[in-house]
């Protein structure tokens, strides 16, 4: 318990004493008014209601924008009607204020209270709090009832058309070096390297050739797509950013519409997922907490690439675009059927053009959802 009435006890008791030792009236009478002020507010805050009072947070993980509550159970407990409650939460440095309605003696209530949603992160939702006070501000105490909770709001997910991840239109599907190697389809003959599998050498062509040829078989059912969300902090404003997040997990999520791998990869050298990858869920879970990192570059990450596996499309979701940065995004043509660049910016220009890449250049996460749909898809 806090509050000025430490002081105006004090205040009171010195008051009372001067009165007595100066034999002066006044100031006897008016220092023991104080003491009993004191006192009397004290007793009034420290009688508190006996309630029970439950709290439960739906859902506990919530798309950024969209509804979430606190479900609040309070029950009278005592032998009085209790009056109306002032209580508080706070959720991350936020404070939410409610109050709860009179109860008679044994009567229950259930009431919901919204929590915002509109930022991106993972939210510690304290207790419920429930502060009482004298009418004279002289005392103060907060009684906390219920455990800490926990709220994920994540990126929120746009209307995305599924981007074409190299699904099959024919019976072999897409067949192609840069395709997931596999024992599925037969491609081409090529020369062996070490590690591969002994049992796929094609003797009749090793014979006729004079060395070990092997038989080059893909996977055409499966399709790989790769995310790389560029994080440094330089190339967005904090606006731009927070829309890029919702842009990759968007990509993401949509792609789990039709069961393909996915994989994200940062700037800063963070990666989720791969080519058996199936399920976004931890990506976005990743996502929802993802922050601006000067660690890395995306040449970096881009080199890379073309080191990797390749696969089937790849989308690079990046701010201000740097033109000298295209001709290394464009090359990764070679390891991948489709490049895709996404750019947040805050004022969109005109859209550079460049061989072999699809640019999507936007200023906000909805007009992005409207120039993909169109621009990737035409």
């Amino acid at each position: 318990m806090t509050g000025l009435g430490v002081g105006a006890f004090g205040v009171g008791l010195a008051l009372s004493v001067l009165g007595i030792v100066a034999h002066w009236r006044p100031s006897f009478v008016l220092g023991c008014g104080i003491v009993a002020l004191a006192v009397g507010s004290a007793i009034y805050v420290l009688r508190r209601p006996r309630v029970r009072l439950e709290r439960a947070v739906e859902p506990p993980r919530v798309e950024k924008g969209l509804p979430a509550i606190a479900v609040i159970h309070v029950t009278n407990l005592s032998r009085r009607t209790v009056a109306s409650l002032a209580i508080e939460q706070r959720l991350g440095d936020l404070l939410i204020r409610a109050r709860l309605p009179r109860l008679r003696r044994g009567e229950e209530d259930l009431r919901t209270y919204r929590l915002p949603t509109s930022r991106r992160g993972v939210f510690d939702i304290g207790p419920v709090e429930m502060p009482r006070g004298d009418p004279f501000g002289l005392w103060r105490s907060v009684r906390r009832m219920g455990d800490p909770q926990r709220i994920a709001v994540h990126p929120r997910l746009l209307n995305l058309r599924v981007l074409d991840t190299g699904e099959s239109r024919t019976l072999e599907g897409p067949s192609s070096d840069t395709s997931p190697q596999g024992s599925v389809t037969f491609h081409r003959l090529r020369e062996y390297v070490v590690g591969d599998d002994l049992r796929m050498v094609h003797w009749p062509s090793t014979a006729r050739l004079g060395q070990l040829v092997v038989r080059h078989n893909v996977d055409t059912a499966q399709s790989y797509t790769v995310v790389l969300l560029d994080v440094d902090p330089k190339r967005y404003s904090p606006e731009t950013f927070e829309e890029g997040v919702d842009v990759a997990a968007s990509v993401i999520s949509s792609l789990s519409v039709g069961k393909a791998p996915v994989q994200l990869r940062t700037t800063a050298g963070d990666r989720l997922g791969g080519p058996a990858y199936h399920d976004p869920q931890s990506i976005v879970d990743y996502l929802t907490e993802v922050q601006p990192n000067e660690t890395g570059s995306l040449e970096s990450q881009l080199l890379l690439l073309r080191r990797d596996r390749g696969g089937t499309a790849v989308v690079v979701v990046t701010g201000v675009i740097d033109q000298a940065a295209l001709p290394a995004v464009a090359s990764l043509r070679r390891r991948f059927d489709r490049v895709v660049v996404v750019s947040m910016v805050g004022r969109p220009a005109r859209v550079p053009v460049h061989p072999g890449l699809t640019i999507v250049e936007a200023a906000t996460a909805d007009e992005l959802a409207q120039r993909w749909n169109t621009a990737v898809f035409r």
